[in-house]
């Protein structure tokens, strides 16, 4: 079970305690540090990078909220206080709950469960933001219109001075697109084409056979019968990714 870090901050003992406590009760969740003011609550929040900090907003030398502003970690934050006078700000600057003391044991469950929502949200933008999006479909530009072509349709793609050519399945005549093979090759996910020469990328389920020729380079054979040529640079990763010999 992966555990939840947990930074708490309050100025009274007896508060740390009872946090302490309902946090312990629960598996999933440890306490790596504990502040009793705002000045060591942001160093100890830049050394362990909590999960979860619990915040109370009266404290000494940094108010809970001006810790808050000056956050560097993405924590889940929850704030505390004996009054309800600073809930607007605190949810204006993005904290998961506001509680207010004195508060039950379910209400803090209540907050916790809003932290875990927080920091599964945060994980799966961040795992987003690292893989790479690609194309699912390109906008050709037609004399008087704009026609969606889905990569799905494409069989192969060439490339035509400032222009490359898409060749579909689904009608005989290509599509003329304006954009290098470089730029539009970067766009489409490489698990589905292969780039043969500088002025071809395929689709890699259509190649139906690899010819080698005598000087390095080769043709491929894609499934509607199309030959198109192999250069140097391409043939050995091709001849690779399909197990070819050389």
């Amino acid at each position: 079970m992966m555990k939840l870090s947990c930074l708490i901050v309050d100025d009274e003992p007896l508060s740390r305690a009872g946090i302490r406590q309902l946090l312990e009760q629960q598996p999933q969740f440890t306490v790596t540090a504990e502040a009793d003011n705002g000045e060591d609550a942001l160093k100890l929040a830049l050394l362990h990078q909590p999960d979860i900090i619990i915040l109370d907003v009266e404290l000494p030398v940094l108010d809970g909220l001006t810790v808050l502003k000056q956050l560097n970690h993405q924590s889940a934050v929850i704030l505390c206080s004996g009054s309800a006078d600073y809930a607007v700000s605190a949810f204006d600057l993005s904290a998961v709950d506001y509680l207010l003391k004195p508060f039950s044991p379910g209400r803090f469950h209540q907050a916790l469960l809003k932290a875990c929502s927080r920091i599964i949200d945060t994980l799966v933008q961040s795992n987003v933001k690292l893989q790479p999006q690609y194309l699912d479909r390109l906008t050709i530009r037609d004399p008087g219109r704009l026609r969606l072509v889905d990569i799905d349709d494409i069989r192969w793609i060439q490339s035509s001075g400032n222009y490359v050519e898409i060749y579909v399945y689904s009608q005989a005549k290509c599509y003329l697109l304006r954009e290098s093979m470089t730029s539009l090759a970067q766009k489409l996910d490489p698990a589905l084409f292969a780039r043969v020469h500088r002025s071809y990328l395929v689709r890699k389920q259509d190649i139906a056979e690899l010819r080698p020729g005598d000087k390095g380079d080769a043709r491929i054979v894609l499934k509607c019968g199309t030959v198109l040529p192999v250069s140097r640079r391409y043939r050995e990763q091709l001849a690779e990714m399909f197990g070819y010999p050389e």
